[in-house]
């Protein structure tokens, strides 16, 4: 799925309304698969370095009758917590991370990025909703705006640590 009509144009370069047409265009497709599909995973590979082999800033949609391992396992592990806590664990956890305020990058009305605990990549970043949200189709507008906004936030923080188009591999689970 390309991003934008130029060829040249990255998301941290495209405006808040064109990003959120992207998010607009994820989320359908999240929905039109997920009929279908019970795993529906939008990914994108930036920069030939990160596996990109098209120039083109576009994202890839992978759609299959099956859960991949690490999903499937991430999948028991939160069940297991909200069956023992009551809530989402995900959403726990970004909570926690609100009060400690140690690994926050961005936060807004609907959304905090923050470096996991967990992270194993250089520069890897989690963005995780505000409320209980399983698949894109399920942001209201406010919240897809609020994504659009700090996506272009974030992205361009990323361009401009070394002042490059940032390599990277993001995926929405």
């Amino acid at each position: 799925m390309c991003f934008h009509p130029w060829s040249d144009v990255t998301l941290p370069l495209m405006s808040v309304p064109e990003i959120r047409a992207v998010i607009d265009a994820w989320a359908s497709v999240t929905e039109e698969l997920g009929a279908q599909y019970p795993w529906v995973q939008i990914f994108e590979n930036k920069g030939a370095m990160m596996g990109c082999s098209n120039p083109h800033p576009h994202c890839q949609v992978w759609a299959s009758s099956f859960l991949p391992d690490i999903a499937q396992r991430e999948e028991r592990s939160q069940q297991t917590y909200h069956s023992q806590h009551g809530k989402p664990l995900l959403l726990e956890y970004g909570h926690q991370e609100l009060l400690r305020k140690e690994r926050l990058v961005l936060t807004s009305e609907h959304w905090i990025v923050l470096v996991p605990f967990w992270a194993v990549w250089p520069f890897q970043t989690l963005l995780l909703p505000r409320r209980h949200v399983r698949r894109l189709p399920e942001l209201n507008p406010a919240e897809r705006d609020d994504l659009a906004s700090i996506m272009k936030k974030l992205l361009t923080k990323y361009d401009n640590l070394f002042e490059t188009s940032f390599p990277y591999s993001m995926g929405w689970h």
